[in-house]
């Protein structure tokens, strides 16, 4: 396992026994779902400030667009836990099966349809790349956290049943090929 899964796992296994002593699966759910939110908005603003600054000095719109994809990633992580907020709500006489369901569904096709965008948008406009080697390194490094950031979430989207995990996850990977190309 990678150094940073272990700690996050430790982070979230801590949470755990803090806050649900008796192992109940719906508050593990949204400790998980919260902690993978959170990182992922933090990896994904580290991100877009890192390849907003190689697009500046590489002066690629190509780079700098890959930047906004992350912003907006950084947005669907938002979504995502604000999704796992309300599903650890119970269940009520407007939504009987929970918040959860609703929640999920919502971000899942929020999340699709911004990566149909953002695939359309990046099939449409072709530019001239500029290269330097700061700009290259911080693709490379782009390309390295998307892989953990797959990895990690498609793990924790098993571990807790969560669609929601698992799309995220897809969503990193289809971001590795995106920066790839760039």
């Amino acid at each position: 396992k990678y150094r940073g899964e272990k700690m996050l796992k430790i982070i979230g296994n801590y949470l755990i026994k803090k806050k649900n002593p008796d192992g109940v699966e719906n508050v593990t759910r949204q400790i998980y779902g919260t902690l993978c939110s959170v990182v992922g908005i933090v990896l994904n603003v580290v991100l877009f400030a890192g390849k907003y600054f190689a697009g500046v000095i590489s002066g690629s719109i190509a780079i700098t667009a890959d930047a906004f994809n992350n912003l907006s990633d950084a947005g669907s992580s938002f979504i995502t836990l604000i999704g796992f907020r309300l599903a650890g709500k119970k269940p009520d006489v407007d939504h009987p099966f929970g918040h959860g369901r609703f929640v999920v569904s919502v971000a899942i096709l929020l999340m699709g349809f911004e990566l149909g965008r953002t695939s359309i948008s990046k099939i449409i406009s072709s530019e001239a790349i500029d290269t330097s080697i700061a700009a290259i390194v911080i693709l490379i490094a782009s390309i390295l956290v998307k892989l953990y950031m797959g990895v990690y979430n498609r793990r924790i989207g098993e571990k807790i049943k969560s669609a929601a995990m698992k799309a995220t996850a897809t969503d990193s990977l289809s971001d590795v090929l995106a920066t790839t190309f760039v």
